[in-house]
């Protein structure tokens, strides 16, 4: 559309400026900043989520490759995706947080351009972005990301491996007979008992689970954290 076929109140509307000099410039190189960290974490999240499949798919076959391995390597496989999930975690809530800025630039000031609001409504916007960004604050806590984590990634890593870790034991270093014999395979030497391990992985297994089904996706999380940082209901 052309300034000429602009009604007259929309003419004052998009020719109102009183920004300082070099704003419009400065607000550009913060929203390529904030793209280009945004990136950044996500290449992170996929470099962890990476080598939790690579530990996953290594122990699982270095396991299953000879029936004199012990069964117990595949829980410490577990362990070791625990740990992914905690470093992934934290890299989660650093994209979320630049996700969230990227967001209120996008919504508010390129939006603004698009389609100025009336000259007497407050850009409260800027106030919200300033504060976090003299003291940042996260969109979600740690607990929240590692349940959206192992919702996205993580639960099917951990079907698999204790999957090939039930395997395992039946199967090495011959297919168990009967049940007792299964359960009785299950000991981590004379150290811990059978029933020990049985309960805590089955319980492992289970609160993952519940977690999972429990979690909402990110796109809700997303839409939440917008209206609580607003204020708004």
């Amino acid at each position: 559309m052309n300034p000429e076929e602009l009604l007259p109140e929309d003419a004052d509307i998009w020719n109102r400026s009183g920004e300082p000099e070099g704003f419009h410039t400065a607000m550009v190189h913060l929203y390529r900043g904030e793209m280009n960290r945004m990136t950044v974490w996500r290449t992170r999240l996929d470099t962890t989520s990476n080598w939790a499949i690579l530990l996953s798919t290594g122990m699982t076959t270095f396991a299953l490759g000879s029936p004199g391995i012990p069964h117990f390597i595949l829980l410490l496989g577990l362990a070791l995706i625990g740990i992914c999930l905690f470093i992934e975690a934290r890299r989660f809530r650093h994209l979320l947080h630049s996700k969230w800025r990227i967001h209120v630039l996008e919504a508010h000031y390129f939006g603004e351009q698009l389609w100025p609001p009336p000259s007497d409504e407050k850009p409260t916007w800027r106030e919200e972005l300033a504060k976090d960004m003299e003291r940042p604050c996260f969109t979600i806590g740690t607990f929240m990301a590692l349940r959206m984590r192992l919702r996205s990634n993580y639960l099917l890593l951990v079907y698999f491996v204790s999957a090939v870790w039930l395997t395992k034991v039946f199967i090495h270093p011959n297919s168990a007979t009967d049940i007792l014999e299964f359960h009785t395979r299950l000991a981590v030497g004379e150290l811990i008992p059978s029933w020990f391990v049985a309960v805590t992985a089955g319980l492992f297994v289970l609160a993952a689970t519940v977690l999972v089904i429990r979690t909402p996706s990110e796109e809700t999380v997303s839409r939440w954290t917008v209206r609580e940082r607003k204020g708004g209901p």
